[in-house]
């Protein structure tokens, strides 16, 4: 009886870590910017065209196409993301590249099921969103390895997309040139989304240059991406000002003050580059939460539940040892 119950613990214990192998070969903690984006982009549209109804759809279906994406960068990366000691499911080799498709395609039907229930508007935008995704991780283009490109996608993806998605469900943009001032609102959030792309280039341009994959940071070495982010961060700050959004303005403001008050690009290891994205992102996230808490809330969530999963499957902590500077 021991024996017997002794098995079909071990049974239910590799069913569960097969399933959530598979759940983190997406690396959901990846959904936290798009949401973070999408919540400031709902909060602008409250404010701008008064529509309060809130519909799941649109924002999930953006969510699942990120995770076909993710699943297809996975499968690119997964020499890099070994070096780098991230996306262990993949890096480990546990999910294969078959895996990977199949997770990416089933995440694309249920994308295109939800979006049937968004507006004609939101449905542009998700349409968007996969093909941006799509030259992201696909020869011939593939922008991720394109040097400048791939920073621009990140901003456009989730920075403009998002916002845009998340002010389209508040009220037609195209009503008296809503859409202009929904850009000039979204630029400044697209600029702080390219400000910490670069920081994650950093920690990871060790792994990227050994792996071959010619990111922005691989192409400009340290120092010189270092101060493109502390452009960029300044740039949210002046772009947030200039849009009159409060929100930006102030991260921009504090992202681009820790960003020189820090250590020397070339004296930073990659874990701390690491800690400093992951930092800004949960500041952005606090500086947010008194106009739209549920990114705050959803992101501590995937927060708690990754590390658990990563002490309980691979015994390292994720991310708060990461945000802390640990490797």
């Amino acid at each position: 009886m021991i024996r017997e119950g002794a098995a079909e613990g071990g049974t239910t214990r590799r069913a569960l870590a097969w399933l959530l192998d598979r759940a983190f070969a997406i690396r959901p903690l990846l959904w936290v910017p798009a949401l973070a984006i999408f919540g400031a982009g709902r909060a602008w549209g409250i404010g701008a065209l008064g529509h309060r109804e809130f519909s799941p759809a649109p924002i999930l279906s953006l969510l699942l196409v990120l995770a076909a994406v993710h699943a297809a960068n996975a499968c690119r990366d997964r020499e890099g993301d070994r070096i780098n000691r991230k996306g262990f499911p993949v890096g480990k080799g546990l999910v294969d590249d078959a895996t990977l498709l199949a997770l990416s395609v089933v995440s694309l039907v249920g994308a295109a099921f939800l979006a049937r229930g968004a507006s004609i508007s939101e449905q542009w935008l998700l349409a968007a969103s996969f093909v941006l995704g799509l030259v992201y991780v696909t020869p011939p283009l593939e922008l991720k390895r394109r040097p400048i490109l791939d920073v621009l996608c990140h901003g456009l993806g989730y920075g403009i997309v998002a916002f845009l998605l998340g002010a389209a469900g508040c009220g037609d943009l195209d009503r008296a040139g809503s859409l202009g001032w929904a850009l000039a609102a979204a630029l400044p959030y697209a600029l702080g989304i390219m400000t910490v792309a670069l920081l994650t280039m950093l920690a990871d341009l060790e792994g990227d240059a050994r792996a071959g994959q010619r990111t922005t940071a691989v192409a400009l070495g340290r120092a010189r991406t270092a101060g493109a982010a502390g452009a960029l961060a300044w740039g949210t700050f002046g772009a947030g000002l200039g849009a009159g959004e409060l929100i930006p303005t102030l991260w921009g403001a504090l992202a681009a003050a820790l960003l020189g008050l820090g250590a020397d690009a070339g004296m930073r290891a990659p874990s701390g580059w690491n800690a400093l994205a992951i930092r800004l992102q949960l500041l952005f996230l606090a500086i947010l939460a008194p106009r739209s808490p549920a990114p705050l809330v959803i992101a501590v969530l995937l927060g708690c539940v990754s590390e658990v999963y990563n002490r309980w499957r691979w015994g390292v902590s994720y991310p708060l040892r990461a945000a802390g500077g640990g490797a």
